[in-house]
């Protein structure tokens, strides 16, 4: 096995302690009420599957399969939302993502469900970047703020490279 990328920035034990508490968080704010849980992926996979493992059994998930980033970058552009459809008519909306950089992603993301009839829409993400937002969006629960670097592992990629990390790490710039 070849040696991980980058430098160490957050373990697997901090990333499997903070999902647990966020999810105790999620199931209190949403009891007694029906939960739709939209995984935006591919970056959250591992993440959402650790967080619906705190949260009740009849939480109702979705995949939608978006992006925005090319490499490092973002293109400016969301892709793949105009193939996202489904009842959300009344229902309670969670979106569920890896990072929270630009804003650009989550903010139509949060639009075109709200479009699709949702009661409430709220967003839960790993991480949140540092950084002046292209749109403004507000995430109710966030895993760890982080410095505005690259990050790879636990899901998140470069390129689709490096994802099955079970710890995050800092890429250093122009990887």
């Amino acid at each position: 096995m070849t040696r991980p990328p980058g430098k160490p920035y957050l373990s697997a034990s901090q990333i499997r302690l903070r999902v647990h508490a966020l999810a105790q968080s999620i199931r209190k704010a949403y009891r007694k009420r029906p939960l739709t849980i939209i995984a935006l992926l591919k970056g959250s996979v591992f993440f959402v599957v650790d967080l619906l493992r705190h949260l009740d059994p009849d939480t109702e998930v979705e995949f939608w399969n978006i992006s925005s980033y090319q490499g490092t970058r973002s293109t400016g552009k969301v892709r793949g939302l105009q193939h996202c459809r489904g009842n959300l008519r009344g229902r309670d909306v969670l979106l569920v993502d890896d990072i929270l950089d630009s804003g650009l992603t989550l903010h139509r993301t949060c639009a075109h469900v709200k479009k699709l009839g949702a009661r409430s829409v709220a967003i839960c993400v790993l991480l949140s970047k540092k950084r002046r937002r292209v749109r403004s969006v507000h995430a109710r629960w966030v895993g760890f703020p982080i410095r505005n670097e690259f990050v790879v592992g636990y899901g998140l990629d470069l390129d689709q490279r490096y994802r099955a990390l079970p710890s995050i790490r800092t890429l250093p710039q122009g990887s």
